[in-house]
């Protein structure tokens, strides 16, 4: 994984959901047109069993983008708190 994904703290965590800072300059979800590592990554490497949790996105092209336990998102380059379902 890439350096960025070492910058994601985690504030706060239950058994249904976990609370991360998102650092500046990581998208949160592939979005069909840029490549590289994704917030997504993170949350199933450390959080496989949310794969599933929440519905995923189809793109006006028809792909499909899995977001896993995304609750909401913040651009790429905005930091900030976010909440991820893990149910």
């Amino acid at each position: 994984m890439e350096d960025i994904l070492k910058k994601i703290k985690v504030i706060g965590e239950t058994d249904d959901y976990v609370v991360i800072d998102k650092p500046a300059g990581l998208m949160v979800h592939p979005d069909g047109k840029n490549e590289g590592v994704t917030l997504v990554d993170w949350i199933l490497e450390k959080y496989p069993e949310v794969d599933g949790v929440g519905e995923p996105i189809t793109t006006k092209d028809d792909v499909e983008i899995n977001r896993p336990g995304i609750v909401h998102r913040l651009d790429r380059d905005t930091s900030g708190v976010m909440v991820i379902a893990k149910t």
